[in-house]
């Protein structure tokens, strides 16, 4: 009926779907037509970045997130880079000339290029027949797949062995559902230049998808269906909304239950802040791992090297995690499933208790790392088959129409013993797989004996992975617990011991029987012991006592050490503590309180209270269940996990959520007794858009004494709402999180005691703050008490943290405990003091 009508319109076969230019009487003719299931805009898509940014070059070594997951490892103990397997994007282009992606580009020959099949440009009106990128996005996350060397980094990306072609969708910043659509058709299977003579068998093995929409919409399902049935692992970036909607806030299509999807971690595997967060309105997991994404060193299409972040970072480095998986395991090439269970099952751990639907401990799996940091180390051990006693030449070169031959090496040595042992040899081609069975028989053999042992860690303990090479024989592999075993004629051996990122061991045996040899592995990194007496004591006003902190480096690489006083203004007393206790305040009367307002009057407490080391005699009170020692123009109904800077400086907040107390309930303040001052919430609900006399209502309540302690009570707390938090702030930076939306906590009938105390910093400090040790050298650190942290409001002693920051990748953070209590000062002249 278009045809006829001269309208429009192309047709795809990847879903039963139709693109039609019209106007909006057209869309409502379509709209009306029994065989029409859907009508939808042609709207666009954002590219899940966070942020652009010009780096230092590299220092020799591989981008950190690509070390940071364990790929180098991957490439020096299996020799598994990615060869055989070929990737895609989705996105906004690749430059095809950087030189960190040149030779991995499928048509790229021997200085000949082909892009017939090899790319496609959806997004460009006409589109460009040579692969272009006018944004960036697309080649620095096509590097983090697979690219080489540049800008002084050893290489950019996961799987550097692997091939990748390119389907354009994206013009800028945003992806058209148009161009999504084309692009998903074309990768399914790629067309020449003139967009003919479709080749599924040309289609890839991984498409990356660092694109997203927010919210939940399942118009890409069925895309995402095809390219599953096609055997496709699609990975998506799960969105950059979590700094503005924290939970709930995953994208689409990476929400989709038949889409992997992932989150942003940092160097220190923390989630990034502008990550999205699970669940789905469903309840679903989402992300469903982590993988690094913050300050990510990529190729962008000047041929340089930037810096950028975003989950869109996040997923090629899966997508090139994949790559390496199902090199090394070609069984796993187009099963799904189970390349999803080995990525989840061998992730690192990161729990968490934010985003949960109910209160409880921190868990793995969980809706801010999903099933943890991604760890392509331990996914390629735990899915690759080791043979020992077979060797195959990795790739051979076939020329047109001929023939070669694959040389085998079978070696009776690397056997624990005679026997028959059988393997297969799989070869891998368009992802279709041929197997050709290998049968050994070892014969029973005078005068030989097995050798056995074990590498282990010298810190740790733990097994490590490596290599055994004995005598001018064999070089034995470990398995994943460091255990090796080798059978040898009678003899004297000498043996060597190596694995990545260790210092080789050697040993000599005489082998007459079986015999064993177990090595003890020195990590090639530096390694930092330290010790001290307590870093505590009782100070007149003005003294200075130092306390020697002994540091040490016992690894083999030069160490860093930087000295820090982390700030901590408020100790917890007691957490959570069931069967609070309220306070009768019947004697007081109510306050009228309207909707997002701020009472009109200060709250006299009568005496001085310390917030955030100022003392204060007023605070200002919220009706969204909040004080501060500043008054805000604003009630601030939205709440975030503390600290925020949502909230005026020097707030306490004992239940920070969307009230109304104009609704329901009362709210009354007073002081209770000459040394405490009480604000009560009572039977206050959430506010509605429709009230609803049956919505639930929350009882609580702020008590401020004069030694300095707050209590945060509870009595009857209905369900809670959608967005709530607990604690102190003063800024972004400094402040206190007792509970939260995306950390919750049992509330009702339980109760906190805290109490401020003067900044450590103020009577702790170290000298120096920063040296570097040589191997094998100590040093005393000097952790300084100071006098002059006397403060009138706090008479216990003040605790703090001498926080040693290193480059020992096992030990990023030290904190060493310190306590000061100092007396009061000769003289003292009291000056008030104002939050502005």
């Amino acid at each position: 009926a278009l045809q006829a009508s001269g309208i429009s319109a192309r047709s795809f076969w990847i879903v039963n779907a139709l693109v039609v230019h019209g106007d909006i009487g057209l869309a409502h003719w379509l709209a009306d037509q029994p065989a029409v299931a859907l009508v939808a805009a042609n709207v666009q898509h954002t590219l899940d970045v966070d942020a652009v940014e010009a780096g230092d070059s590299g220092n020799s070594e591989p981008a950190w997130g690509v070390s940071q997951i364990g790929a180098p490892s991957v490439w020096a103990d299996w020799g598994v880079r990615g060869a055989g397997i070929v990737v895609a994007d989705l996105d906004t282009g690749v430059a095809f000339s950087h030189t960190a992606l040149l030779e991995q580009y499928r048509g790229w020959s021997g200085g000949a290029v082909d892009h017939n099949y090899n790319w496609y440009d959806a997004a460009g009106d006409p589109g460009s027949p040579t692969p272009v990128d006018l944004v960036g996005h697309g080649t620095h996350t096509m590097g983090t797949m697979v690219g080489g060397a540049a800008g002084g980094y050893s290489a950019l990306g996961v799987a550097p062995g692997a091939h990748w072609i390119a389907a354009r969708a994206c013009e800028g910043l945003f992806c058209t559902d148009t161009a999504l659509i084309d692009g998903a058709q074309w990768l399914l299977a790629p067309t020449n230049l003139a967009g003919q003579d479709p080749r599924p068998d040309l289609r890839p093995n991984i498409i990356n998808n660092s694109w997203g929409k927010a919210g939940e919409s399942d118009w890409y399902a069925g895309y995402v269906t095809a390219w599953n049935a096609a055997g496709i692992f699609s990975v998506f970036a799960n969105g950059n909304y979590g700094g503005l909607e924290n939970c709930e806030s995953s994208t689409s299509p990476g929400n989709y239950a038949n889409s992997f999807s992932a989150g942003a971690t940092d160097s220190q595997d923390l989630i990034a802040n502008f990550s999205s967060r699970g669940p789905t309105s469903d309840g679903r997991l989402k992300p469903d791992l982590s993988a690094p994404g913050v300050a990510v060193p990529s190729s962008v299409p000047d041929g340089s090297v930037k810096l950028m972040s975003g989950t869109s970072m996040a997923a090629p480095h899966v997508a090139g995690a994949v790559a390496l998986l199902w090199s090394a395991n070609p069984t796993l090439i187009g099963n799904l499933a189970s390349t999803e269970y080995v990525l989840t099952s061998t992730a690192a751990p990161r729990p968490t208790a934010e985003c949960r639907a109910v209160p409880g401990p921190p868990t793995v799996p969980n809706n801010v790392y999903g099933w943890g940091r991604l760890d392509v180390r331990q996914a390629v051990q735990q899915a690759r088959v080791d043979v020992p006693w077979l060797a195959v030449q990795s790739s051979v070169v076939l020329p047109a129409n001929g023939s070669a031959q694959v040389q085998l090496t079978l070696d009776a040595r690397q056997v624990s013993g005679p026997g028959t042992y059988q393997a297969r040899l799989l070869v891998a081609r368009n992802g279709s797989l041929s197997s050709i069975p290998i049968s050994f028989q070892v014969q029973p053999g005078a005068n030989i004996a097995p050798l056995t042992g074990r590498l282990t860690d010298l810190w740790h303990g733990a097994g490590v992975y490596g290599r055994v090479q004995v005598g001018a024989g064999p070089a034995v592999q470990t398995d994943t617990g460091g255990n090796y075993t080798v059978t040898v004629p009678y003899g004297a051996y000498a043996l060597q011991a190596s694995a990545t990122g260790y210092l080789s061991e050697t040993a000599g045996v005489s082998v007459t029987a079986p015999t064993t040899a177990n090595f003890i592995m020195v990590p090639d990194l530096p390694h930092l012991q330290w010790s001290s007496g307590p870093i505590s004591a009782t100070l007149a006003f003005a003294e200075q006592v130092s306390v020697p902190v002994t540091i040490s480096n016992v690894g083999t690489r030069p160490l860093t050490v930087t000295a820090s006083i982390p700030p901590l203004d408020w100790i917890v007393d007691s957490a959570g503590v069931p069967g609070a206790s309220l306070y009768d305040m019947s004697s007081f009367a109510p306050i009228s309180l309207t909707d997002d307002s701020i009472y009109t009057q200060p709250l006299m407490l009568g005496f001085d209270f310390p917030i955030f080391g100022l003392l204060t005699g007023q605070l200002y009170l919220s009706s969204n269940g909040w004080v501060s020692a500043v008054k805000s123009t604003s009630a601030d109904p939205f709440s975030y996990c503390l600290p925020s800077n949502s909230l005026p400086p020097g707030s306490l907040a004992p239940f920070w959520a969307d009230l109304d107390p104009s609704q329901g309930g009362q709210v009354r303040f007073g002081q209770v007794a000459s040394d405490a001052f009480v604000v009560s919430f009572e039977g206050v609900p959430a506010w509605q858009e429709v009230p609803d006399p049956g919505s639930p209502t929350y009882t609580f309540q702020l008590a401020l004494h004069a030694s300095g302690e707050v209590e945060f009570l509870y009595g009857a707390m209905g369900p809670l709402p959608a967005q709530w938090s607990v604690g102190a702030s003063y800024d972004l930076e400094r402040g206190l999180r007792l509970a939260c939306h995306n950390a919750p906590a049992d509330l009702g009938g339980h109760s906190w005691s805290l109490h401020n105390q003067p900044l450590p910093a103020l009577w702790l400090s170290a000298q120096p703050t920063q040296l570097t040790l040589a191997p094998g050298a100590s040093t005393n650190l000097n952790a300084v008490l100071s006098g002059y942290g006397y403060a009138p409001w706090h008479p216990g002693p003040s605790t703090g943290i001498l926080r040693l920051l290193t480059i020992d990748p096992g030990q990023a953070n030290v904190d060493v405990s310190a306590a000061a209590q100092v007396g009061p000062a000769p003289y003292v002249h009291m000056l008030p003091l104002i939050f502005r």
